[in-house]
């Protein structure tokens, strides 16, 4: 069986749709299915055992246009057309079947991008038009796939429409290593952009009454105005920028608690939260759709954007020593039983199969 993958970035460009797309493919090549990637050129270039077709494309911030995309992707031949959503170019100028759209989240855009701000009347325009290739793309496909319920039953596109609910999924064999023993470290990871509520983590630590480190990792277009606020309230708050992948990991097990305080629907899930989990790290994150179907697993929410309350949970669990052992703990195996791709990778399988029966 061949399937063609198709995701506006792609690896090296970092994100979470990006990962799960690239862990999916890695996962189906090794299955023996026959992949086919199709990206664009805004992704740059990386070598894999599989197929990659990187169409050249025009960039604009958050979503790359590709010239003439409909007509290439008359040309691909496959069994499955899998696309990934947002944004919605691959997923709307698709005519071909079968069609599975992963519809990771809504189209929401930023109130203004490295501190331009984007006239409300542009922004309603974009949304309403990619809402609109969007929904037009939903109506064709053969199966759509949600990531989580609480998101799904909350979207405006998705109201009304059938839908699986099958999770994202995280290799667990680089978390399995030696044990680390925990240290009081706050730990975020992520794009340093306005929908992460990188802010509310910051300004959380100026009301955090334990001895606590927090380490900021990641970087984005928001990182200066971050690092301004950090030193504005003199908070203990390290910026390390992209790291190597195995000093995140070590980070990340190393840590009494990861923050997760995005206040976007862009931010529909969450595999940082999985990665943390597999770690033995407990989790806190906003109570959003989605977000908290993961975090409520092995973690605490507190409401989008309130700061006080997140300095409130991080006081009592950095108290608490045999809770964050518990929830580790809890974690762990919920990672296991339910996100790992092994698990996974067979749900989207059957969906595939059922494409094809």
């Amino acid at each position: 069986m061949k399937i063609v993958l198709m995701s506006s970035y792609f690896p090296p460009h970092v994100g979470g749709v990006e990962k799960h797309v690239e862990s999916l493919a890695f996962h189906l090549h090794t299955r023996d299915f026959e992949v086919t990637v199709i990206t664009s050129s805004a992704s740059g270039k990386k070598e894999y055992p599989f197929e990659v077709k990187r169409l050249p494309s025009i960039h604009f911030p958050y979503s790359p246009v590709v010239p003439f995309l409909r007509k290439f992707l008359e040309k691909i031949e496959g069994d499955v057309y899998h696309s990934h959503t947002p944004p919605p170019f691959f997923s709307s100028a698709l005519e071909k079947s079968p069609h599975v759209i992963t519809y990771h989240c809504d189209i929401e855009l930023p109130s203004n991008y490295r501190g331009v701000p984007i006239p409300r009347k542009i922004s309603e325009t974009i949304i309403r038009k990619s809402e609109d290739m969007l929904s037009k793309a939903l109506d064709r496909a053969d199966e759509i796939i949600a990531t989580t319920r609480s998101y799904a039953e909350t979207s405006k596109l998705l109201k009304g429409r059938e839908y699986h609910v099958i999770p994202n999924g995280i290799d667990l064999g680089e978390f399995q290593d030696s044990e680390v023993g925990k240290e009081p470290l706050i730990v975020f990871l992520g794009r340093l952009s306005l929908s992460k509520g990188v802010d509310v983590l910051i300004r959380a630590m100026r009301e955090v009454e334990v001895e606590a480190r927090c380490v900021i990792i990641g970087d984005g277009e928001e990182k200066k105005r971050f690092m301004k606020l950090a030193k504005d309230l003199e908070v203990n708050v390290e910026f390390t920028g992209f790291l190597p992948r195995e000093e995140v990991v070590n980070y990340l097990k190393r840590a009494s608690l990861l923050v997760l305080p995005s206040v976007s629907r862009l931010e529909a899930f969450g595999i940082v939260l999985l990665e943390a989990m597999a770690c033995g790290t407990p989790v806190v994150a906003s109570d959003i759709p989605g977000v908290r179907d993961v975090a409520s697993e092995a973690g605490l929410l507190f409401p989008p954007g309130d700061h006080r309350k997140l300095a409130e949970i991080i006081n009592e669990l950095l108290s608490d020593e045999e809770k964050i052992r518990k929830l580790g703990e809890k974690g762990k195996r919920i990672v296991r039983e339910k996100y790992s791709w092994d698990v996974v990778i067979g749900r989207l399988i059957e969906v595939y199969e059922r494409c094809l029966a």
